[in-house]
């Protein structure tokens, strides 16, 4: 009961932190802080505490493959979104990252590999990357959308712990980095300012993976030796530092 206290009391504040840093320095900064392991952090702990330091540990390669098809979240959601409103792009969407998935999940990738593989999407996405077209001059807003995030964000990573009871460290591991957060910015951003919002956020989100991946591949090794919060930390600050020299170099 008191890890889904946890759960249903610190979902709500990163989503209200990331949607107003969004709001206040614009798309391409907003993606970039969203990309910050503010969920798969989180899911992680949450799998250690209630499955076990070994546990996370087995479900790094996971996550690491899972950021792969994070990527071909992205990459479709992008292209997607210049000729189809956010339902069928987010539906398109999800159907990628769960095909890729899928068909990852049918050969053997081991923390090294996984790793190769998610920097390695990361960097060909980026010279694919779809370019923005002109921002629109005016950007709306919605009725209490802050709170449907926050209360979207909270269930999705109920669920996704939950699952974690009945599909084992792989699965789960592959389920963390599922577009919780980067879904939900999208889906709002190409609802209230187009296409050339989100794919200027979700740009910002690709920059941020950087970081993001290299903190959970870091999981691998610092947990065998430190506490979870050590560890945690010692990976959260080689994260801030890759993104931070990721937005001055790009």
């Amino acid at each position: 009961m008191n890890i889904l206290l946890i759960k249903v009391a610190l979902m709500p504040v990163v989503m209200a932190i990331v949607t107003q840093a969004s709001r206040k320095w614009g798309n391409r900064i907003g993606g970039l802080i969203s990309s910050m392991p503010w969920i798969a952090g989180p899911i992680l702990l949450f799998f250690i505490l209630e499955q076990g330091k070994l546990f996370g540990i087995q479900s790094v390669p996971g996550i690491l493959t899972g950021i792969v098809s994070l990527i071909g979240f992205c990459y479709s959601y992008a292209r997607l979104s210049a000729r189809f409103s956010w339902l069928p792009t987010l539906l398109l969407s999800y159907s990628v990252y769960v095909l890729v998935a899928l068909l990852l999940n049918q050969i053997r990738v081991n923390l090294w590999l996984g790793y190769g593989m998610a920097m390695g999407s990361i960097l060909l996405c980026l010279r694919v990357f779809p370019a923005p077209a002109a921002q629109p001059s005016s950007i709306r807003r919605l009725p209490y959308d802050m709170l449907i995030r926050m209360g979207v964000a909270t269930l999705f990573v109920i669920a996704i712990t939950e699952l974690a009871h009945w599909v084992g460290p792989t699965w789960s591991g592959v389920l963390t980095p599922f577009p919780v957060i980067t879904s939900i910015l999208a889906v709002f951003t190409h609802f209230l300012q187009g296409s050339s919002g989100v794919v200027t956020l979700l740009r910002g989100s690709l920059l941020g993976f950087l970081g993001y991946t290299t903190f959970l591949f870091l999981q691998a090794f610092l947990l065998t030796d430190f506490s979870i919060g050590v560890s945690f930390l010692i990976a959260l600050l080689v994260n801030v530092l890759i993104s931070v020299a990721v937005s001055r170099l790009v």
